[in-house]
């Protein structure tokens, strides 16, 4: 019998809380933890409990003695209505009730598995998985999207918007292409994304104006490594039919590192730790040259985010956050930072083309933020993962997170001669300027709507204008796009 005296801190949930999404992140922290205790989530009712639970250790003082404090984080799945729980360690036990609304929007997220004509539809793995076919993969596909509703959520609130995020309209399913399999292993990223964005509108089987569709490609295939040149370029030179590319209606990617996704909530801690090195001879490796499971887990799923991030309305911005090049270290959000910096800053720069293809352009190699502006943001978030405050202002008022009557009145136009943003029947939130080549925001105006109510914004006179993109949001979430680069000032 363990004699030692426990406590069970949540730091990030308050009790009787209600979720619009059902997985849902827990942070805490246990005193004084012992060598045979284990940390137990159980349901009040008898009901079984889906969960994954990550340590991380921190010692420090508590009251007058030096004890040690064991910080943990735990993902938790909620069934519809009110949930129960005790969380438990040896004889301690922490009461939680948490309450699950089924959200109910107009405005969804669709994720898909496509399938090219004349592929069997089963991803690349290693040569022991049995079970990589559709199924696995949308059972896979499906996960990674609720931990990302998760994530958007989480940090919402960190900015002091609330837990808001978007809503799935169901769980991943198949989508049969006409594409053949040959030809798609021969175009680029941009070429596919084009490809299925125009079959998806064609096909006429989703409303591509209220759905936005994040679909994996299932014939990716990886050549392996021979010549001992582990580089991206050169990674990439050996990889067909993939994609990391997201705008409009669609983020489109391939399923290279799908091997490293797990299937169930119950591993997905495990997986972010998986410290099992990528054999590159056989499976693809973009992990950001750290060459295990984990780091690939990671990167991959930060990059969906990131892509999603774009189909959201989200430019590039100037700094190591999600929308930036931060979104490598993703799993500090799930599993926390085991007392191990950020990954960006002792690793190499990711290199990518900045050229756009398609809606948005890639993610361009950025420079780090000034020292005072990194400590600011770490202090406030504690796992280096974040959205820049632009960018969460656009998804506090974007559509996709807010459930808005179908018939809402307003309207946004840009006056070429004066230089001047008018709305109609709505109020001004952001106005950005961004390059228009990358996309990477230059200048922003923000607008307090407690006590600045404002229906115009003149644009200063600013050099350069000619090369940016006017981007502008208003209270209801309508989105205004102007290609400064015209001569007319054309809409986009």
């Amino acid at each position: 019998m363990c004699e030692s005296v426990h406590c069970i801190q949540i730091s990030n949930v308050e009790n009787g809380e209600t979720f619009q999404h059902s997985v849902v992140l827990l942070k805490g922290v246990l005193s004084n933890p012992c060598s045979s205790g284990r940390l137990r989530v159980v349901s009040t009712d008898g009901r079984p409990v889906t969960y994954s639970v990550a340590f991380e250790n921190c010692s420090g003082k508590l009251g007058a003695k030096q004890e040690t404090n064991q910080y943990f984080r735990i993902l938790l799945r909620l069934s519809a209505g009110e949930n129960g729980y005790e969380v438990e360690y040896c004889s301690t036990k922490k009461h939680l009730r948490l309450v699950y609304t089924v959200p109910i929007s107009l405005h969804t997220v669709l994720p898909l598995y496509i399938i090219c004509n004349g592929h069997d539809g089963r991803y690349q793995s290693d040569e022991s998985d049995t079970e990589c076919d559709s199924e696995s993969a949308c059972r896979k596909i499906t996960l990674a999207i609720e931990l990302l509703q998760c994530l958007y959520a989480e940090k919402l609130y960190e900015n002091g918007f609330g837990r808001k995020t978007f809503t799935l309209e169901a769980s991943c399913v198949p989508f049969r292409s006409q594409l053949a399999y040959e030809r798609s292993g021969g175009m680029a990223e941009g070429e596919l994304w084009q490809h299925f964005a125009t079959e998806l509108v064609q096909s006429q089987h989703y409303d591509m104006e209220r759905v936005k569709v994040v679909a994996f490609l299932s014939s990716t295939h990886f050549a392996g490594i021979s010549d001992g040149d582990y580089s991206y370029e050169n990674i990439r030179k050996k990889t067909t039919g993939h994609a990391a590319l997201g705008g409009g209606g669609l983020a489109l990617f391939g399923t290279g590192c799908l091997y490293t996704w797990p299937s169930s909530l119950e591993a997905v801690c495990a997986a972010f730790l998986n410290q099992q090195p990528i054999d590159c001879a056989k499976l693809l490796d973009d992990s950001n040259y750290r060459r295990t499971y984990g780091g690939c887990f990671a990167t991959t799923l930060g990059s969906v985010c990131h892509e999603m991030g774009h189909t959201f309305d989200l430019g590039h911005t100037p700094d190591g956050s999600i929308m930036g090049d931060g979104f490598d270290d993703i799993d500090k959000v799930f599993v926390g930072t085991h007392d191990r910096p950020s990954n960006g800053s002792t690793g190499p720069k990711r290199v990518i083309e900045t050229k756009p293809h398609g809606p948005a352009g890639k993610l361009t190699q950025l420079r780090r933020p000034g020292d005072v502006f990194r400590q600011r943001l770490e202090a406030k978030q504690n796992d280096y993962v974040f959205f820049a405050p632009i960018s969460a202002l656009t998804l506090c008022y974007h559509r996709w997170f807010n459930q808005l009557e179908r018939h809402v009145c307003g309207s946004m136009r840009f006056d070429s001669t004066t230089r001047t943003v008018v709305c109609s029947n709505t109020t001004l939130v952001l106005v950005e300027l961004r390059q228009t080549v990358n996309g990477m925001m230059q200048r922003c105006w923000t607008f307090n709507q407690l006590n600045e109510l404002k229906a115009t914004f003149t644009l200063p006179k600013l050099p350069n204008l000619s090369d940016q993109t006017l981007f502008v949001m208003d209270t209801i979430g309508n989105v205004l796009k102007v290609n400064l680069s015209s001569e007319n000032f054309a809409q986009i």
